[in-house]
């Protein structure tokens, strides 16, 4: 027990100071990443256990994880480019959209960037996520400035049923793009809500700045925010997934007068639909 203690503690005092590409390359290194992961599952308890972030743009805020499947989070490797545009990116006073908000990582990265004086409004389907999602906010005392949305994002307001993942902790709505090779054999009806919707029936403040990972549910999602691209112009802090997905981005942000830029070093711009990957990390930038 007490040798499990030391290596976390020692893991977590490593993360919070060797630099990211140092992270980037242990993790490229099967023979080491697997040393890694081995020896941390070794030592990790069951089940989910409240720690505090160890490295990255949470360090220090807590969050209740599965060390043995979740030590991205943990370590502060995970997505680190949404990480560094979300630094770059997001400032105080602004208000943010999370659409897929998952388990809360990139929501509280949110609500610390957008501060007291700002407003993250997170959107997550799933209960399970929705839960943890809650419990999460609830143990950085962030319910003030976050504000929970159990709702699917698609194109319109209706039930809509809700495919479930393997995991449980995955799921897309009916209709969605991508992810096909996953197994979704289990389906539950959510509510589903259009951004247009939200912000001019529901009259929410508009988003400075939209983040959305949805499994291939932009095909649904960015038609239901055409209004809100049009008029608010937020920045897009995009995942997509597959050619679908990446048409359907293409030609409505080009409609509605944005530039898509990869997520990396300096945003470069992406002349193409075809140099979009099949999974591509995207930002969205007014011209």
């Amino acid at each position: 027990m007490k040798s499990s203690k030391f290596l976390f503690s020692f893991v977590g005092f490593f993360s919070r100071l060797i630099p990211l590409p140092v992270k980037r390359a242990i993790y490229r290194s099967p023979r080491l990443a697997g040393w890694v992961r081995e020896s941390l599952n070794r030592a990790a308890p069951s089940g989910l256990t409240t720690v505090e972030i160890a490295g990255g743009s949470l360090a220090g805020m807590r969050m209740a994880l599965d060390l043995h499947k979740e030590k991205a989070y943990w370590l502060g490797t995970y997505e680190v480019e949404l990480q560094s545009a979300i630094l770059e990116l997001v400032k105080p006073g602004m208000v943010a959209y999370d659409v897929g908000a998952n388990i809360g990582y990139i929501t509280l990265m949110l609500g610390r960037a957008v501060g007291e004086t700002g407003k993250v409004y997170a959107f997550e389907a799933l209960p399970d996520n929705f839960k943890r999602l809650t419990h999460n906010l609830s143990l950085n005392n962030f319910e003030n400035r976050v504000t929970l949305v159990n709702n699917a994002v698609i194109d319109s307001e209706r039930q809509v049923d809700f495919w479930l993942g393997p995991s449980g902790a995955m799921g897309k709505a009916d209709g969605s793009a991508g992810r096909q090779d996953l197994p979704y054999t289990r389906s539950i009806a959510v509510q589903g809500i259009s951004l247009d919707g939200f912000v001019y029936d529901q009259h929410h403040s508009p988003p400075d700045v939209v983040k959305m990972d949805i499994e291939g549910g932009e095909v649904l999602a960015l038609p239901g925010m055409q209004r809100m691209l049009e008029e608010v112009k937020p920045i897009l802090l995009l995942e997509l997934h597959g050619p679908e997905a990446g048409r359907v981005a293409w030609q409505i942000l080009n409609q509605t007068g944005y530039r898509i830029c990869r997520m990396a070093p300096g945003y470069p711009g992406i002349d193409s639909l075809q140099a979009l990957d099949w999974k591509a990390y995207c930002i969205g930038l007014k011209q």
